[in-house]
């Protein structure tokens, strides 16, 4: 059975299909849009993302410089503070070393005072000897010393003092006596011509002739003037150690003497003068058999 659907119901049914078509087309437009908009906005946030995460890589890579940097310059701070520390150092050792030296120039300058002054008492209290020629003052590579014409205090092949040569050695004496800081060295020369068959019963050769004149003057200087014996020394040369040439007889005049040299003491001689004097005098031989009753020999 047909039933006839009538125009008005159509017409009204299609308009309404034509208005739901519209709509739901109008609503699939809208949709787009936003979606495209979103895709945009994801699109902008990804860029932004990527470009903070690039930036924030570069203030990574930035700070690790920075970092780096930083080290360097705590490593440099440290080496200057080490350097300082050294130089701090050197600047105090120089320092001292400054300090040193200058007490040491102040000991020579006091030194060579001591040997001016000494030079100066020498040849104002000996000046009529030095200008007779029996006695000449020099200042040589060890110190101050003294050299004395051999006939003036011995007579020819002898080792003992003659009265002229004492009255010289005294005055000599009076000046070392106050020298406490001083050796005492007596040498004895002789020339090169050997010594007489008459004499070889006393000198076998000019070794024993200068030794023993070089020891009667030590004898001398200890005994009759009072020096200090723990300051003096004799040494003999022989013909070893001329100052001119002993093919002349003006020559041989002059190898022929007796130098008395002033040396400073080491630190260790000082330090044993300053023990007891009496640990270094003299004593008598110890008693011998033949002795009586233990006495001494010489002393009954």
């Amino acid at each position: 059975m047909r039933f006839l659907v009538p125009d008005s119901v159509r017409l009204a049914a299609w308009a309404i299909a034509s208005l739901g078509i519209v709509t739901f087309f109008s609503g699939c437009l809208v949709s787009k849009d936003k979606y495209e908009q979103a895709i945009e906005e994801t699109n902008i946030c990804r860029l932004r993302t990527e470009q903070g995460e690039h930036e924030v890589s570069e203030l990574e890579r930035g700070r690790q410089a920075l970092q780096k940097t930083l080290q360097q310059f705590e490593k440099d701070h440290q080496n200057l503070l080490e350097q300082m520390a050294t130089l701090q150092s050197e600047r105090e050792e120089m320092a001292e070393k400054i300090g040193i030296f200058r007490e040491q120039l102040q000991a020579r300058e006091q030194k060579i005072s001591q040997i001016a002054k000494t030079y100066q008492d020498f040849v104002g209290y000996l000046s009529t000897e030095i200008s007779e020629g029996k006695i000449r003052v020099d200042q040589s590579e060890k110190g101050l010393k003294l050299n004395l014409v051999d006939k003036i205090l011995f007579p020819s092949g002898s080792s003992e003092l003659t009265l002229k040569g004492k009255e010289v050695l005294e005055k000599v004496g009076f000046v070392l006596k106050d020298m406490k800081d001083r050796k005492i060295q007596v040498e004895g020369h002789a020339d090169n011509v050997r010594i007489s068959p008459n004499l070889r019963s006393r000198f076998q050769s000019n070794w024993e002739l200068s030794t023993l004149r070089a020891a009667a003057v030590a004898r001398f200087l200890d005994e009759r003037v009072g020096i200090d014996p723990r300051l003096l020394a004799a040494t003999g040369y022989s013909s070893y150690q001329p100052v001119s040439s002993n093919d002349t007889l003006g020559g041989r005049q002059e190898n022929r003497r007796i130098e008395v040299l002033l040396l400073p003491l080491t630190p260790q001689e000082m330090e044993r003068l300053d023990g007891n004097p009496q640990a270094f005098a003299p004593t008598e031989p110890p008693p011998t058999a033949d002795s009586p009753t233990g006495s001494p020999p010489g002393m009954e």
